[in-house]
């Protein structure tokens, strides 16, 4: 998978190989990947403790979980549902459930967050 945010990619092994018992943490964990019906499930672990679940900034433990289920609806639509487990910062497993578009013949633009610059977040804090 390919991220306009950052330039980001992520691998998702669907050899048939299974999550490591200790994968060496990093920011986009590691990913494996099956078939089930017409939907990919995709099970990812080894996550950094730097990441954040959301834009809001919410942490995470070295111990999260991901669980994807990606269905082709049709044509130039997806389906996606997640379910996040973490059991250091979350009490219970959270599930979210969204639609993916299609923007056919389109181009992947650049999109970076440059070096110094304050999020929506920190400029709130301090406007107060």
């Amino acid at each position: 998978m390919y991220f306009e945010l950052d330039g980001v990619f992520r691998q998702i092994h669907t050899d048939g190989r299974k999550l490591p018992e200790s994968p060496f943490p990093s920011w986009m964990g590691f990913s494996t990947g099956k078939w089930e019906g017409d939907s990919l499930v995709v099970d990812t672990a080894g996550f950094n403790d730097q990441f954040r679940l959301d834009a809001s900034g919410h942490p995470n433990s070295e111990l999260l979980r991901v669980r994807e289920v990606f269905r082709r609806r049709d044509f130039g639509h997806m389906d996606m549902e997640a379910t996040v487990e973490d059991p250091v910062v979350l009490t219970r497993p959270v599930n979210v459930k969204f639609s993916l578009q299609l923007i056919p013949n389109s181009d992947i633009l650049e999109n970076f967050c440059a070096e110094g610059e304050r999020d929506q977040l920190f400029t709130r804090r301090q406007v107060k």
